[in-house]
């Protein structure tokens, strides 16, 4: 049983470490590569790069503490440590890391090239990502066009014949489902780039602070008015637009801290490339720089960075100036690189070459959003018709099978009174139809409402993983999606019978 759990941790490890590995390399190599600038010792480069968060700082943490307890040499210690990594990225790091050491290169300048090298890398990951990701999109929509078909064939099929219980074949249906519907959810999420957008410090944006109240209270409650709703009968319409109303706050306030997370993240490279490039040129601290700096070519970090100069200049701690700028901004590649700039800088390193190595990552990174961006963009503009459409498509279906049964067993109770009951029965048994027969339509509606409110999760859940971003974004496409729910239950059955009675008349 032991060996059981812990293998099935080892590829829980494994997994996690595939979609990570990337962005984690990227991170660790621009560290060591902007500390080394400092021309510091060797030991003090893995001591460093050791403490940092991630899957490489920990293989760099083996290398070290083998050095220091066990009198490895560095070459050996890499290339041992190499031998035990899991993915093909990191080996390949590691034994190029071991090459450089044996053959007496500079640190500095194979960081350096292994930077470039890692952001070439990243980016043509991540872009293989995002064209996944494009394509996993477009076959999502087709699953979700053929799952509302088959439900749709199911209807028409329960309300024209006889097919067996209509419970259990209810039931399998439902099944089915739910298993195509996020089966495509989870393809989705499983090639979306892997990206940690919202940094995890104590110090948040105002929006960010916001959103965090408002889940307290909101979240916790958010089921109890829904089924108070369901116990007293409410319409499904009402229930749905209540559900979108209760996540509406939330998103909304994720979203708007999502996009200037995403223009300070643009804006990021320009400030420290630029403060960097001041210090370096003058020779003067960071406070000083900063003074000196055109505060109005930083973008939307312009207040932020006015903030941060007037912290600065007050003689507050710096290293609490800074932790409060990042903090504030929301963004975990804010954070980033503005830890390996001031880490490298405390160090003695140029601050020039630091800025220029710093931007060039987190510009890379910034950039490549930018084209997921436009894959997100395009399945928010198609997911949010399609939703309403098929959506619309079984609810009608719904309707129309509703009107024409009713009416059809109307029309027989008239003709069976009239002809002395002796033809409707015989007439309809013969066809085979099961048309103004003994039909649960309660069950049935029921039934189509589940449906819709699984597709709205889905979707909404679709939507989120290939967008990506903070949690919170979720409850802004769960209050669209169930928004667009809303109306489709309130509207389409109105439109449905009056067509239907239009044509009878």
């Amino acid at each position: 049983m032991k060996k059981k759990i812990n293998k099935r941790v080892g590829i829980a490890e494994q997994i996690k470490e595939d979609q990570a590995i990337a962005i984690d390399l990227l991170d660790t190599v621009t560290y060591m590569a902007s500390i080394a600038t400092a021309n510091i010792s060797r030991d003090k480069i893995f001591e460093l790069a050791s403490q940092q968060d991630g899957i490489t700082a920990q293989y760099l943490k083996k290398i070290y503490l083998l050095v220091k307890n066990y009198g490895y040499e560095y070459t050996k210690a890499s290339k041992t440590v190499a031998e035990e990594a899991h993915h093909p990225m990191l080996k390949g790091f590691l034994m190029r890391l071991s090459s450089a050491l044996a053959t007496g290169e500079e640190e500095s300048k194979f960081l350096s090239s292994e930077v470039d090298r890692m952001v070439e890398v990243y980016t043509n990951k991540y872009e293989n990502d995002v064209e996944s990701l494009k394509k996993w999109t477009d076959a999502y929509s087709a699953i979700l066009v053929s799952v509302s078909l088959i439900i749709a064939v199911f209807l028409i099929s329960t309300m024209l014949f006889q097919i067996g219980d209509l419970y259990t074949t209810s039931i399998l249906a439902g099944v089915l489902l739910c298993f195509i519907s996020f089966l495509g959810v989870y393809a989705i999420y499983r090639v979306s780039p892997y990206e940690k957008i919202v940094h995890s410090l104590s110090v948040k944006s105002k929006e960010q602070e916001l959103a965090k109240k408002l889940s307290t209270f909101i979240l916790p409650a958010v089921c109890i008015p829904p089924l108070l709703l369901l116990m007293l009968g409410v319409e499904p319409w009402l229930i749905f637009l209540v559900i979108s109303a209760l996540f509406a706050p939330i998103g909304v306030v994720g979203m708007i801290d999502s996009k200037k997370i995403e223009k300070a993240d643009g804006d990021i490279s320009a400030f420290l490339k630029s403060l960097g490039s001041t210090a370096g040129t003058t020779g003067a601290t960071i406070t000083t720089a900063l003074e000196r700096m055109d505060k109005k070519s930083v973008g939307c970090l312009e207040e932020n960075v006015n903030r941060l100069y007037k912290r600065l200049v007050n003689g507050v701690n710096p290293r609490v100036c800074w932790y409060n700028f990042v903090g504030e901004t929301g963004s975990e590649l804010i954070n980033k690189s503005t830890r390996v700039f001031l880490d490298a800088i405390e160090l003695g390193g140029d601050p020039t070459r630091i800025g220029e190595t710093v931007s060039k990552s987190s510009l890379g990174i910034a950039l490549l959003r930018i084209k997921r961006k436009l894959v997100s963009t395009g399945f928010m503009n198609l997911s949010i018709p399609l939703h309403g459409a098929m959506c619309g498509v079984l609810m009608f279906i719904y309707r129309i099978m509703f009107s024409f049964n009713n009416a059809i067993a109307d029309m027989m109770a008239k003709h069976s009174s009239e002809m002395g009951g002796a033809v409707s029965t015989g007439m309809t048994a013969g066809m085979g139809f099961n048309i103004g027969g003994s039909i649960d339509l309660s069950f049935i509606a029921n039934f189509v409402i589940f449906v819709i409110f699984i597709l709205t999760i889905a979707d909404a859940c679709a939507s989120k993983y290939v967008a990506g971003g903070s949690n919170y974004k979720l409850c802004y496409y769960l209050s669209v999606m169930f928004f667009i729910s809303a109306i489709i239950i309130f509207a389409v059955p109105i439109a449905t019978d009056r067509i239907f009675t239009s044509h009878l008349q």
